[in-house]
């Protein structure tokens, strides 16, 4: 695990490029305290940090071939390295590390317009090929790893997170004016969607897709290397035994590959069925070298230690519990905002700063159950695939009920229990009325884009976002369900749950690892008929109901069946109390006219507390974007470090 950063087509004295390169390396310290490295080419100049993993010794970046024609920077791990090592053995290749960094470098000796297709693993790369002259980044499958990108059309800057450009660059500057559609989007949804940065000029790569600059003649191309298609072999399964048979022994390869590394490896347990079924596999596969890791919060609504406890006893695997109280998880807040380059609104990231720097104090390496929601249908929104088909001969019927329902007032406060009932109601609604491809949409938002309209200080037109999931999700393949969880899997998880955990962890030094993100764990989940993952139209709806018979079989039925918790905090009940004077603060008007992105007339001058009232979470997508703003586009994370200080 590292990060890199690159700069192409520089026009520039050497020197002077590998300096600026040198400075973008500097602010991913935190991504790699292990090593780092830094080749300089008249073409390109690439640099890396180092959290080293596998073959710790020898396994130093950028590498290069024996005649220096092909260099490489990678982050990430190739979990069949192994195999393909011996694969090309065979074939009379030589290696002089076991680092899997040399084993991508050698794929692509071997054949660089085809390399991804062998991996199994989360990675970015970029590879300067110096004999054909040209620059080759490619981000995995499901964008577990991140690379941005900003191109001016002559030069090309690269980087594993937004903080490591230069916004003052010669030629550059242009490209970091603020995106107004993309902060918009961002309080609507509690992230940026699609491939868009708050940047109007910079844009992540998107997963499966590999970029190739030709440095001869500045030639962009762009192309998608992998799609998601359902597994035919898990479509043919006719009993739920045959398809937990299928799930497992897929989930335990995923598992087992997942544990190569040469320092230990622990878990991430919440009690949960994702999280529990990870560290069972991993317990079976590895006994006596797991140890399980959670957190645990005085707000009951938000404590899942009691069934991770449960779970780890079951088990006979060590845990390790943090408790929070409320006063100490608050002054951790900081940490965890300034960890995220972006605007940032899960306000899970907060627990999930809190739990890597737990586990990061003992390991480098931990395995979550992060995926297993999106491939094997755990959201209740899964279920309007069941509630829209009864409607599919009377559409306008389907529609005017839709309607009716969206009448119904709703508060987004979780830690109120009759406010789930009107949110779910709000679900439904949203989930009936209109195509397929606009449900989709509609049901990825937090709320929707008019509802936000007023928090911002200019009328935006952030409807693009929208066009593009609709596009995403026409193009998916299967039928409606299978859409959505592919529509998911390519863009809500990479922006939102992967953000969440890449940022966080890698702000621990600790490498987080997704097993249910096997590439073939995913086609198979997918592509299983839907009565094993949404379950059965005549039973009360579970979902993941795969995973969930897998869960009961090992834990027994009161822990597989308990009702889902979210993994958060209560920043409902802090905006309301503690949090009200870093509120104040961070929204004064004076602050808001300054970056020009929020509405001061709404939410200065205390305006924000009637936001609070009806819409908490949404005021705290908006805290996120001012505390960024603060931090990025103002007087730097010193200043918002003092800003939230409620005490």
């Amino acid at each position: 695990m590292c990060g890199i950063v690159g700069l192409v087509g520089f026009d520039a004295p050497l020197e002077r490029v590998q300096g600026l390169v040198t400075r973008m390396n500097a602010h991913i310290a935190h991504r790699g305290p292990d090593g780092e490295g830094l080749i300089a080419h008249p073409d390109a100049t690439l640099a890396m940090k180092r959290l080293a993993i596998v073959d710790v010794e020898h396994g130093r970046q950028p590498m290069a071939n024996e005649d220096e024609s092909v260099v490489l920077v990678y982050n990430g791990e190739i979990y069949n390295a192994p195999q393909l090592r011996r694969e090309l053995e065979n074939k009379g290749v030589r290696f002089r590390t076991r680092s899997d960094t040399e084993v991508i470098l050698r794929l692509y000796e071997q054949d660089p317009n085809d390399v991804e297709r062998h991996l199994v693993g989360m990675w970015a790369f970029a590879v300067h090929d110096r004999r054909r002259r040209r620059v080759v980044l490619s981000r995995d499958r499901f964008g577990i790893k991140p690379l941005f990108i900003a191109d001016t059309g002559r030069s090309l800057a690269f980087a594993s997170e937004l903080r490591c450009f230069d916004r003052s660059l010669d030629g550059f500057a242009r490209l970091f004016e603020v995106d107004h559609d993309a902060a918009h989007a961002m309080v609507s949804w509690s992230y940026i969607p699609e491939a868009a940065t708050i940047y109007k000029g910079v844009h992540r790569l998107a997963p499966a897709t590999r970029l190739t600059i030709d440095l001869a003649t500045g030639t962009r191309t762009s192309e998608r290397y992998w799609e998601l298609h359902p597994s035919a072999d898990a479509a043919a399964v006719r009993s739920l035994d045959e398809a937990c048979e299928g799930t497992e022994a897929l989930l335990r390869r995923a598992v087992k590959e997942h544990l190569e590394s040469d320092v230990p490896v622990a878990t991430f347990l919440s009690g949960g069925i994702d999280s529990s079924l990870v560290t069972a596999y991993a317990h079976d596969i590895a006994p006596g070298t797991i140890k399980a890791y959670s957190i645990g919060f005085a707000e009951s609504y938000f404590d899942e230690s009691p069934f991770a406890r449960q779970t780890a006893e079951k088990l006979g695997v060590p845990i390790a519990v943090a408790m929070f109280d409320e006063a100490t998880a608050r002054a951790r807040l900081p940490d965890a905002l300034l960890a995220y380059d972006e605007p940032f609104g899960d306000s899970s990231s907060l627990a999930t700063y809190l739990l890597s720097s737990h586990v990061a104090r003992d390991y480098k390496v931990a395995l979550g159950g992060d995926g297993g929601d999106e491939v094997f249908a755990g959201y209740k929104k899964y279920m309007v695939a069941h509630l829209r088909r009864p409607f599919a001969a009377v559409p306008r019927i389907r529609d005017l009920v839709g309607h009716a329902l969206g009448k119904v007032p709703v508060v987004h406060d979780r830690t109120r229990a009759w406010t789930e009932v009107l949110r779910t109601v709000r679900r439904v609604s949203r989930g009936l009325v209109g195509s397929d491809a606009h449900v989709y949409t509609q049901l990825t938002q937090v709320v929707s884009l008019a509802h936000t309209a007023p928090l911002m200080r200019e009328a935006t037109n952030p409807a693009r976002f929208e066009l593009e999931a609709h596009v995403r999700f026409e193009r998916a393949h299967g039928n409606e369900l299978q859409r959505s969880l592919a529509t998911d899997l390519g863009s809500m998880l990479c922006n939102d749950m992967l953000v969440k955990v890449d940022r966080a962890s890698m702000a621990c030094h600790l490498e987080a690892r997704v097993p249910f993100l096997d590439h073939r764990v995913a086609e198979y989940g997918v592509g299983l008929p839907e009565v094993y993952t949404l379950g059965e139209r005549t039973r009360r709806w579970s979902g993941k109901r795969v995973l969930r018979t897998l869960h009961e079989r090992r834990f027994g039925s009161a822990l597989a069946n308990r009702k889902k918790h979210g993994f958060g905090v209560p920043v409902e009940r802090w905006l309301r109390g503690p949090f009200d004077a870093a509120c104040e603060r961070l929204f004064a008007r004076e602050r808001l006219d300054r970056y020009g992105i929020l509405s001061s007339d709404e939410l200065g001058d205390g305006g924000f507390r009637k936001w609070v009232g009806v819409d908490p979470v949404i005021v705290w997508h908006a805290f996120a974007l001012a505390a960024w703003c603060e931090a990025n586009l103002g007087d730097g994370p010193g200043a918002l470090r003092s800003l939230l200080d409620a005490s």
